[in-house]
């Protein structure tokens, strides 16, 4: 069938029906189409799914939290996955879970920070080609510079991170694979041009070492926290590569491995005096040069409170 008969089959509209076929290419359901409309492949069937109460309750939980994505293809799949999981629940454990008040348990932190909701066509199109492994065209925003320049993206893998959301791909302008704010991307036009992600990426390993999300050059940080942070510090594991050392007056040395100085420079200035930069001397001298900085604006209101 094609998508405009699905359409009017389930009353739903013909840009809904892409978003399901979409959901249950996915979920890797065998669907093909050609000039005839869309297909399943004859031999394929859906295996029964038993769930226990936990893992209802669980799914229950993650699809509400998910409720905040509005603006973004997992949002809108998930608020659907929701009802459904809800409406096919005997009617005395669904008057349980509304009544119950379960949604407001447990929080995810699946929140964005970004209003997606006007990136809703950018953002839907983007996920489209991720999933039909499409190269796609984009006019990108860049804040480092404030241009807009026009690349051809494979589209690998979507990442949150802080409430923002990235496009992860190969850029084809840069000849590799590169990091893209979704909000900054400006147009977007889904192109005919297939594409194979490269063997061996995987997102757990492209972002290995990064502070957060930002790639740069492999450095070894060596900081002094002292004593009144000391344990707080010791708490977390704040980077796979971290090693931790307790001195005896109660500071602490900790040593990380990251690929770029960027991001954990602002983690490091959140601890203020409790935390002294050792190495390395180019990060050392950067933080001096904030400090003082940070000194002059503090005087300079000094000054013209007194007069």
């Amino acid at each position: 069938m094609k998508a405009r008969e699905i359409a009017l089959e389930l009353e739903i509209s013909t840009r809904q029906a892409y978003r399901d076929i979409n959901s249950l290419k996915f979920a890797g359901i065998p669907i093909y189409s050609d000039r005839s409309g869309f297909s399943v492949l004859p031999d394929f069937f859906m295996p029964k799914i038993s769930l226990e109460i936990p893992e209802v309750l669980t799914l229950f939980l993650i699809c509400s939290s998910a409720k905040a994505q509005k603006g973004t293809p997992y949002g809108e799949i998930l608020n659907s996955a929701f009802d459904k999981i809800l409406n096919a629940l005997p009617s005395n454990l669904k008057q349980v879970f509304i009544t119950e008040g379960f949604e407001r348990i447990v929080d995810f932190g699946l929140e964005t920070k970004i209003d997606y909701k006007e990136l809703n066509d950018i953002f839907d199109l983007i996920y489209q080609a991720s999933i039909e492994k499409r190269s796609v065209s984009i006019k990108y925003f860049a804040m480092e510079n404030k241009k807009i320049t026009e690349r051809v993206i494979d589209p690998y893998a979507f990442k949150l991170w802080f409430g923002i959301w990235y496009l992860v791909g190969y850029c084809h302008l840069r000849r590799e694979v590169r990091t893209f704010r979704v909000d900054r991307i400006r147009e977007v036009e889904m192109l005919d041009k297939k594409f194979i992600v490269a063997d061996g990426f995987d997102l757990d390993k492209f972002f290995e070492g990064s502070w957060g999300i930002v790639k740069g050059k492999k450095c070894r940080v060596k900081l002094k926290f002292s004593s009144e942070v000391a344990d707080f510090v010791g708490e977390i594991n704040w980077h796979p590569s971290q090693k931790l050392a307790k001195n005896v007056d109660g500071t602490l040395l900790a040593e990380f491995e990251v690929m770029g100085l960027n991001e954990i420079k602002i983690w490091i200035l959140g601890f203020g005096k409790d935390v002294e930069v050792l190495e390395p001397a180019e990060l050392r001298e950067n933080m001096r040069e904030i400090i003082c900085g940070m000194q002059g604006i503090y005087q300079g209101i000094d000054n013209r409170i007194k007069h």
